[in-house]
């Protein structure tokens, strides 16, 4: 890879799904609910500020309807021992009493998919088919590649071409890995090689990991995590940088803080060559919108003027690829 340096965005594109096992669907609806208004507006800043970015969606999205989702399952069920999880007996619950409007658009986003489509630049990836916990114990073991499989067909169906991947929780394992080289996805998001971000989100998270991430967060203590992408195979991973944590307005005093830890690791990666990769997810923005939106806008304007003076560019996961073997 040459000496360019890069930024990626990559987002976690879940609604419900990615929320279900810890949080009630009443208690997070305002989030959910709030991604109909805030992708309009990250795209038009994408848009405004030519940002490429991957947009990691769980294949359940790509439906029109609850109704759809039960009809088109993968051939193996995952059957997870911890019942919470698993999406498919949430999904068997269902009746098409609770079916309402709002409802639907917390399960199924498809026309929010098609206005991601309209914009150039813009990547639909895979969060695997059904958001699937690898780290959870499940007892049919070939589910996973059921699901990825699934994922890539039913995208193909919707003329979408799933060649990248971020793994549901930053839950990655490589056994995962060896079932994603028998398939057409080309990369993956992987974890920073730092102890506080290299398993992901395990269900065990201690609290003392947790507060090491939060003042991570505002003060630099772990690195800036910028990378090179690695090649394994035919597989190329793409190691995480930060997760762009959203407005938190008790915290709202050490914002100017966050803010200046990214752009010191953004402008690492361009002094250095190297890419920073900043992920989030947009139910994150469904609430504090405005906050949300003016920090975003702020990265995308230090990134512009980063590209006026060092030798960077906004890639996507896919165009991470192509660069790889292009050079």
């Amino acid at each position: 890879m040459s000496s360019e340096g890069s930024f990626t965005i990559s987002l976690d594109f879940e609604l419900f799904w990615g929320v279900r096992a810890n949080r009630e669907l009443e208690d997070y609806s305002e989030h959910l609910l709030g991604v109909y208004d805030a992708i309009p507006k990250m795209l038009a800043l994408f848009n405004k500020y030519d940002i490429h970015v991957t947009w990691a969606t769980v294949g359940f999205l790509f439906h029109e309807t609850i109704d759809e989702i039960k009809k088109n399952q993968p051939d193996i069920f995952p059957e997870y021992e911890n019942k919470r999880v698993d999406p498919y007996e949430y999904i068997e619950s269902l009746n098409k009493s609770s079916y309402s409007e709002n409802f639907t658009k917390m399960h199924v986003a498809s026309t929010l998919i098609s206005d991601i489509q309209k914009y150039s630049n813009q990547e639909i990836a895979s969060h695997t088919f059904s958001h699937f916990f690898t780290y959870e114990s499940c007892k049919n073991s070939n589910a996973f590649y059921a699901d990825i499989k699934k994922a890539i067909s039913f995208g193909a169906k919707k003329n979408i071409d799933l060649t990248s991947l971020v793994f549901p929780r930053n839950q990655i394992e490589k056994k995962s890995i060896d079932v994603l080289k028998k398939t057409s996805i080309e990369s993956y998001r992987g974890n920073p090689k730092h102890w506080a971000y290299c398993e992901g989100d395990k269900p065990s998270k201690s609290f003392f990991l947790r507060l090491y991430r939060l003042f991570d967060t505002y003060i630099n203590l772990s690195g800036h995590h910028t990378s090179r992408p690695l090649v394994e195979e035919n597989l190329v991973e793409l190691k995480a940088s930060m997760m762009l944590r959203p407005y938190f307005s008790k915290l709202s005093y050490l914002e100017f803080l966050k803010m200046r830890r990214i752009k010191k690791a953004m402008k690492h990666a361009a002094q250095k060559g190297e890419n920073f990769h900043l992920w989030w997810h947009p139910h994150n923005f469904g609430v504090n919108q405005k906050e949300n939106l003016k920090n975003l806008e702020a990265l995308l304007k230090y990134f512009q003027e980063l590209k006026s003076s060092y030798k960077i560019r906004s890639l996507t996961m896919k165009e991470m690829v192509q660069h790889v073997h292009n050079n």
